[in-house]
């Protein structure tokens, strides 16, 4: 099978030739990239590929070229090729030309000059497989008609069968014959004289002859004993002794022909119980016999033709289950091998961009390096909280803090984007709710983010609005008006709304026109039976807009992955996964969302989450990041053993860790290490969970087991009381890239201490050798040495810091305000980085806060910042 091709078009030989260059990183060889210097030769390179038989399954041409400009060529093309995919690449195509190539030419996708290689190689790869899956498909269907087809043909033969049958059994001769309590023939039909082969006019003649002489001159043979019936035997004489007879086993032979028959024989009783008549139906059943055979023989090939296809179907149901499961283990895999690197990259990276050696240029492409690596360690996460939605793993990670915080913050944060699009954003929460709660604050965050950031997307006039009350048993303070909408006579759904002014939606909450829910409302129903135990409660979230709303028939697919909907699709923007990783979510929270909406009136998102009310006490201080430049004097000589099959990460651990004045050593898989926890006896030991020859499960076991038989002598010897200081028990902290959260589990029951994920930050170790040893660091002069002692309280650090900040120019106080009311996360991060290499660790608190969408704190700094430099706030 030939590989499907991609056609490039342009008028410039170098753009054409970079653009080559980037597919061919992004598809590598899956396809076949192909190039046209302008439209003519592009339609001439289409007609060689199509007579050549080739797949064309992408198109990405420019737009404006000397002979045909973009959408009139990609018109042509789709007219020649319609099941192609065009994408269009120019910094200089209209509204008007993207649209005629959208409706003429079925256009893609829309991608501007200069194109970002990411975004490129994305749609591309998305592109391809989305044109393969297509074809994929079609196979598929083109299968099923097949299949469809082989079936009718079975019918109609079985069909045709049973008619056959049908004809064959209207057609057997029956034979009716009456007997006297004698034994003599009293009536004996045409049909019976045929069967017992006698001569036709002989029939009258046969009457008076006893059933005795009928069955020796014919000579009845029992099939199943292979011999002559005995008289006593004959069906009709043991009804004429008071037997209901009926057997298909006689056998007689005609013109040298065996024919089968079927008795059936009844006495006939008079009043007084005496026999009176025997009645015997004879048929001739041979070619019911025959006939019989040739169904029980068609039955069983059938048989095994629906064992046959049910095995194929329950094979295609386990090879599905088979393709899921194996998608989530390729994520699973894909994620510990991407994340197994990345720990190398982003570690490398911390440890190098300190260094003094560095020009300005070295250490701006450091930053490159890590926010580059960060930003790809974002993706996966996102990648692998979809998967675990999907195998129903994601789970909860419920902290106490600020609600009324958390809404100022979001405030802020779309305050501005609210005032530059001309929008009003307006928050509001009854009075009953409470200021401090317990739930999985980061979920919260990011649903509350995803869901105003699409309000704001799609609101050009108007506004948004969010409001947070108290849910009552199931039932909103929006409630009363739920469900008003009518059905018309032609099944439409119909409302109020229809017939409102926009004055009236500016003031009221409209009612429900169209209502989808991602949960069943007799679960919804459930979750109010926590209601009321002990301090639980529910809180109801509803974030409405004036947008271009969502259509009808679109709203069904609102919560699937990878769905857009026509207005996401305008914009551009997103991946589809939005809004059902926050539904999921949300109905981790206890709870669930629905959405209203009509075209160009605007939508509501509603959701409501299971909170516990908790005392302002429970709000703990956010922890201070600060740099470790080494160890606290008069401190033992930790031995630190660092067990990983790769080189990389190995290296990454000695050069945090040996510069500090830790002595460590290294193993390559599980054996290496329990050899060398022997010979070396470190006090902590970070083991690898997946390494070959032994893993650090194995491994763990073993030294555990070790030590514990050590024990046992040693009690066996009455050194119960004495220790030997020379065999250590050493804390052991597992290591892993995987994200899945039994693996936590799995290895603190194996014996391990304690349990950090790949890629980790340099606090994530230091923190842990101070958690176990009690190891002292000294730091750099944002904090002080003693910023992980006592001391460490938000007094002294809020001192600490304020010695910093007098050198933090105005004008970036100033700009940093200005961004971070953006919402804009990229811009955020490149205004921190300015100011990185002046002050890297204050850089470095404001990076951990971002990471956290800890806008509200970042914030807090700015003012405190700007208030030490006796600036005006704008």
């Amino acid at each position: 099978m030939k590989k499907p091709v991609i056609v490039c078009i342009d008028d410039e030989a170098d753009v054409l030739n970079s653009l080559k260059i980037e597919l061919k990183k992004a598809i590598g060889d899956r396809c076949i990239i192909e190039t046209a210097l302008g439209g003519e030769d592009a339609l001439e390179l289409l007609t060689d590929l199509q007579a050549d038989e080739h797949e064309i399954a992408l198109v990405l041409s420019d737009y404006i070229m000397p002979d045909i400009k973009g959408d009139e060529l990609l018109q042509i093309i789709h007219e020649r090729s319609p099941n192609t995919l065009k994408i269009m690449l120019t910094g200089q195509a209209d509204l008007e030309a993207v649209s005629r190539a959208i409706k003429y030419a079925k256009l893609y996708r829309y991608i501007p000059k200069p194109w970002q290689k990411e975004d490129l190689k994305l749609t591309v790869v998305e592109a391809v497989h989305s044109y393969l899956q297509d074809q994929k498909l079609a196979d598929e269907v083109i299968k099923g008609r097949e299949a469809n087809k082989k079936l009718q043909i079975v019918n109609q033969k079985l069909s045709a069968s049973e008619s056959r049958l049908n004809q064959f059994l209207a057609a057997l001769p029956v034979g009716v014959s009456v007997y006297n309590p004698d034994g003599s023939i009293a009536y004996i039909n045409h049909a019976t004289h045929q069967l017992l082969g006698a001569d036709t006019g002989l029939a009258d003649s046969m009457l008076g002859n006893s059933v005795e002489q009928l069955v020796a001159s014919s000579q009845f043979y029992d099939s199943e004993n292979d011999r002559l019936y005995f008289p006593e035997f004959f069906p009709i004489l043991r009804a004429l002794r008071g037997e209901y007879v009926k057997v298909n086993e006689v056998e007689i032979i005609q013109y040298g022909l065996t024919i089968t028959l079927e008795i059936s024989a009844t006495p006939i009783f008079d009043s007084s119980g005496n026999i009176v008549f025997a009645i015997a139906v004879i048929q001739d059943i041979s070619q019911r016999k025959e006939l019989e055979d040739f169904l029980s023989n068609y039955q069983r090939t059938l048989e095994a033709e629906i064992v046959e296809r049910t095995e194929q179907l329950q094979k295609s149901a386990f090879a599905a289950e088979a393709a899921n499961r194996a998608k989530s283990t390729f994520l699973a895999n894909m994620s510990h091998e991407l994340r197994t690197p990345l720990n190398a990259i982003l570690g490398f990276t911390q440890i190098v961009e300190p260094s003094p050696n560095l020009t300005v240029e070295d250490r701006e492409n450091i930053r490159i390096i890590y926010r580059s690596g960060e930003h790809l360690l974002t993706l996966i996460n996102q990648a692998l909280d979809l998967a675990k939605i999907e195998a129903g793993r994601m789970t909860l990670f419920p902290t106490n803090f600020d609600l009324y915080c958390l809404l100022d913050e979001l405030q802020e944060m779309f305050d501005l984007r609210a005032k530059n699009q001309g929008l009003q954003l307006i928050f509001q929460r009854e009075a009953d709710i409470p200021q401090y709660v317990r739930s999985d604050e980061v979920k919260l965050r990011q649903v509350l983010i995803n869901l105003l950031s699409n309000a704001m997307k799609f609101t050009q006039i108007g506004g948004v609005s969010v409001r947070v009350r108290r849910k009552l048993a199931g039932i909103s303070a929006s409630g009363a008006i739920a469900n008003t909408a009518e059905i018309s006579e032609e099944g439409e759904i119909v409302s109020s709304l229809e017939n409102s002014t926009d004055s009236d939606l500016e003031t009221s909450n409209y009612p429900e026109i169209l209502r989808i829910s991602s949960q069943p409302e007799s679960e919804i129903l459930a979750n109010t039976d926590t209601l009321n135990i002990f301090n639980s409660l529910f809180l109801e979230f509803e974030i409405e807009d004036t947008g271009v709303g969502i259509a009808p028939e679109e709203l069904g697919n609102l919560f699937q992955a990878f769905v857009q909907t026509s207005s996401g699709q305008k914009a551009q923007q997103g991946t589809g996964l939005g809004l059902t990783i926050s539904s999921e979510f949300v109905r981790l929270m206890g709870g669930d969302i629905t959405v209203e909406s009509q075209l160009e009136r605007g939508t509501i998102f509603r959701f409501a989450i299971e909170v516990s009310a908790v005392d302002a006490a429970a709000i703990t201080t956010p922890k201070i990041i600060c740099e470790v430049i080494g160890m606290e004097p008069d401190q033992p000589y930790y031995r630190i053993l660092i067990v990983d099959d790769r080189t990389d990460n190995r290296k990454l651990l000695v050069k945090m860790l040996s510069g500090l004045g830790f002595g460590v050593q290294e193993a390559s898989n599980g054996r290496e290490a329990v050899e060398m926890w022997e010979n070396w006896q470190p006090h902590l030991i970070f083991m690898d969970l997946r390494m070959p020859v032994m893993d650090g499960y194995e491994a763990t076991i073993e030294i555990r087991a070790r030590i514990q038989r050590r024990k046992e002598e040693e009690q066996g010897e009455g050194n119960m009381d004495l220790p030997n200081p020379e065999f250590l028990n050493p804390k052991i902290v597992a290591l892993t890239a995987s994200t899945h959260e039994d693996k936590r589990s799995f290895s603190l029951l194996m014996g391990c201490d304690d349990f950090i994920r790949k890629p980790f930050r340099k606090m994530d170790i230091f923190d842990t050798l101070s958690k176990h040893l009690g190891v002292r660091y000294i730091y750099s002069d944002l904090t002080g040495s003693d910023a992980m002692g006592e001391g460490n309280n938000q007094s002294n650090y809020s001192n600490t810091l304020s010695a910093s900040l007098p050198d933090l120019p105005a004008e970036w106080i100033d700009n940093m305000r200005l961004v971070i009311r953006s919402a804009d996360f990229d811009l955020i991060e490149i205004t921190i980085d300015e100011i990185r290499d002046a002050h890297p660790e204050f850089a470095e608190i404001l990076q951990g806060h971002l990471d956290n969408f800890d806008y509200q704190k970042i914030l807090n700094l700015i003012v405190e910042a700007e208030n030490f430099n006796g600036t005006e706030e704008v």
